[in-house]
């Protein structure tokens, strides 16, 4: 029953759980022991032996029997979990680009989401012109703000100082969508498991409890699939957002400018208050600019406004010790 779930629900995947599902079936369904191990064996990281040793006592064996646990499975240290705020805000996200696009024809966009790597969510083209965007829910608020970096709480979002400083190199035009709901993951964890199927529910607990490699595969497949498939349910019950923009420059010089926004640098001893990542903190009121904003411009003048807004220079005297 659990590996015929995984399989239907998530057979696309790479993850290793999802090879050894599709190999308890096929045995099941008659298929020969060895052409299963070694195709177990192509498909995913175990060696040769190991497969044979695992197709051995598969076919009637308990499927989870062969899957490695979690370390950690509570909701704070959960994968599962945060991820879906995420995908709710990207798919969020998505339904403005939409927008845009049908306000201007010329503007497209590409999802790069599922590419590979974590600088770039989608990015706006035209012509030959691109403008790259992550989006980011900021679903915490941060209470110790005004004592640690002199923001209210709600006037403060994070950026990851070492993201920002990587995209300046490698995509030096990126903006951030950041949507700050601190109401949202409460109400995907309330409502959530109300949507699934039975079946559903059991991929979920299965990718609650198990690992394994390449198990963000499966999970990013479980969760974009899950708010495909229910986003109308979703965006009835989460609040739309109110995405505000800054580009990775604009965070960078902040960054420069007041370095006691990120603690860590301008705060003695964090590192033995937090294990968090060093975040330099952004002031939504006066270093962001609303989407509206930003899509409006684009609408009008294209791409080529913002990106021009995102590369303006000054000339200003800085200190240059000689020694």
């Amino acid at each position: 029953m659990t590996s015929k779930c995984v399989t239907r629900i998530l057979g696309g995947s790479r993850w290793i759980g999802v090879q050894i599902a599709k190999a308890q079936q096929e045995l099941r369904n008659g298929a020969n022991k060895e052409e299963t191990a070694r195709a177990l064996f192509k498909l995913s990281s175990l060696s040769l032996k190991r497969s044979r040793e695992i197709v051995e006592d598969l076919k009637d064996a308990e499927y989870e029997s062969f899957l490695e646990k979690r370390t950690h499975v509570g909701s704070a240290e959960n994968p599962i979990t945060k991820l879906f705020p995420a995908a709710v805000t990207e798919r969020q996200f998505l339904d403005k680009l939409n927008q845009l696009h049908e306000t201007r024809r010329s503007v497209g966009y590409r999802d790069e989401r599922f590419a590979r790597h974590t600088l770039v969510d989608f990015t706006l083209t035209e012509n030959n012109l691109e403008l790259p965007i992550n989006v980011k829910n900021s679903g915490t608020r941060f209470e110790n703000a005004a004592k640690l970096v002199g923001l209210e709480p709600d006037d403060c979002v994070p950026i990851p100082t070492y993201k920002a400083y990587n995209a300046t190199e490698k995509r030096p035009n990126l903006l951030y969508a950041i949507s700050a709901d601190y109401t949202l993951i409460s109400k995907v964890k309330n409502f959530l498991l109300t949507l699934f199927s039975d079946e559903e529910k059991l991929v979920w607990e299965i990718l609650s409890t198990y690992a394994g490699s390449l198990i963000r595969d499966a999970e990013d497949r479980f969760v974009y699939s899950m708010v495909d498939r229910y986003w109308d349910k979703f965006s009835y019950f989460v609040s739309s957002p109110a995405f505000r923009i800054i580009s990775a420059r604009k965070a960078v010089s902040v960054l420069l400018k007041h370095p006691k926004r990120t603690p860590g640098i301008g705060l003695r001893a964090w590192g033995t208050r937090s294990a968090a990542e060093n975040n330099v903190h952004i002031s939504i009121t006066n270093e962001t600019k609303t989407l509206d904003e930003i899509f409006t411009r684009i609408s009008k003048n294209g791409l080529s406004d913002i990106i021009l807004a995102v590369n303006r220079k000054k000339t200003e005297m800085v200190f240059d010790p000689e020694v």
